[in-house]
């Protein structure tokens, strides 16, 4: 029971503080509302406050309004990026930077820098170091001068003068040889000197051999006297062999066995000569295994005509007369009664004397004289005019 009392008296002592503090606020307050209606009536007004500004040179500028928030939208990938621009793949809002205000700016390339110029900036941007010592200086100068001795000017001379025996070094002691082609016949009877062949060190000459219509004679076999001073090369089907001297001077032979010719062939080789032969036509007598057709009844050349050959090589017969050939390509020759033609078509009329072809196609015939000749031109016969007896 005291202990109800006691808790009873506790709380109406706690009620009446708090009336009392309630009651001193509104005291407060009223009070404070009563001092402020109280004011002198006299006190400057905004307006009037502005007003003596302006009279006594204050001029009160309007407040500036704060920039509004700056927003930069990155790019996608797929655009060009200046420079500071973070690019990403989605469009993403983040706070502006200062470097997006030069966002839009043109990048300036500075032009190149001197030589010298870089070398300093270079040599500027290594650590810093205390001074060397004199020691120091000394040992950089004797390494200095036994690595790199000589002056850049000294460097440029030594590599022209390296240039000029380099120069002296690749031209020959001699002239070179004059490159020619030509054509040979061979003859197979006993007895016979063997043509030779002119070969020169560096240079490579081609053998090719064909039989009396200008058709391919295939290469069975071969073999050389000195393998240590000419070198000989062949795919092992053809009728084509290539020589190459690999000594500048010296002698030799070589023996060569065609398909289906039961007489081997024999050549000299020399080497070191004024003339090297660039290209070599053989012709064999006889009918090889790629022959073309002949007409019936034709026979063919038995032994070497020097004439022909010079004239199937181009070169005219010594002592003869150039004649003008009008309706073709054609050239003549008249020699006393017999006349020389050079050309890639076949004479049909007259008949000729003796003829050679080379590998080519190209036509060489002895016949006699006559102011007209009639020649198959792609299968079409066409007469040839001749003056200039």
């Amino acid at each position: 029971m005291h202990k109800l009392y006691i808790r009873i008296i506790v709380s109406l002592f706690l009620l009446g503080n708090l009336s009392l503090v309630a009651f001193a606020e509104g005291e407060v307050i009223k009070a404070a509302t009563t001092q402020e209606q109280k004011k002198p009536e006299l006190e400057p007004t905004m307006a009037e406050y502005q007003e003596w500004l302006k009279k006594n040179g204050h001029q009160k500028k309007p407040p500036i309004p704060p920039p509004p928030p700056l927003v930069v939208t990155k790019k996608p990938v797929m655009q060009s990026a200046r420079r500071d621009e973070i690019v990403t793949q989605e469009d993403l809002k983040i706070p502006a930077t200062p470097d997006d205000f030069f966002e839009n700016e043109p990048v300036m390339e500075s032009p190149p820098i001197p030589f010298k110029q870089s070398r300093d900036v270079m040599v500027n941007s290594a650590p810093p170091f205390p001074s060397p010592s004199a020691d120091s200086k000394e040992a950089f100068n004797i390494m200095m001068q036994q690595n790199v001795p000589l002056t850049p000017q000294q460097v440029v001379k030594l590599r022209q003068m390296i240039d000029i025996s380099q120069r002296a070094a690749a031209i020959p002691a001699n002239i070179p040889p004059k490159p020619v082609s030509s054509t040979l016949m061979v003859n197979l009877a006993p007895g016979a000197t063997p043509p030779a062949i002119r070969l020169a060190q560096g240079y490579i000459t081609t053998l090719v051999f064909v039989d009396s219509t200008g058709s391919p004679w295939p290469i069975a076999s071969y073999d050389i006297g000195d393998p240590r001073k000419i070198t000989p090369q062949w795919d092992g089907k053809s009728n084509i062999l290539l020589m190459q001297a690999i000594s500048p001077y010296g002698d030799s032979d070589l023996i060569i066995r065609l398909v289906g010719l039961p007489t081997p062939i024999a050549l000299q080789l020399v080497a070191g000569q004024r003339v090297v032969d660039y290209r070599t036509d053989i012709h064999v007598s006889g009918l090889g295994p790629n022959s073309k057709d002949i007409p019936t009844g034709v026979g063919l050349p038995g032994s070497a005509n020097q004439l022909l050959l010079s004239v199937l090589d181009g070169v005219p017969p010594p002592g003869s007369k150039q004649l003008t050939v009008t309706g073709g390509d054609c050239l003549a020759w008249l020699l006393g009664d017999k006349m020389y033609l050079r050309t890639r078509f076949t004479l049909l009329s007259p008949g000729w004397i003796g003829t050679m072809v080379s590998p080519d196609g190209m036509h060489a015939y002895e016949i006699q004289q006559s102011s007209s000749v009639l020649i198959s031109q792609y299968g079409s016969p066409v007469e040839l005019k001749i003056e200039g007896f």
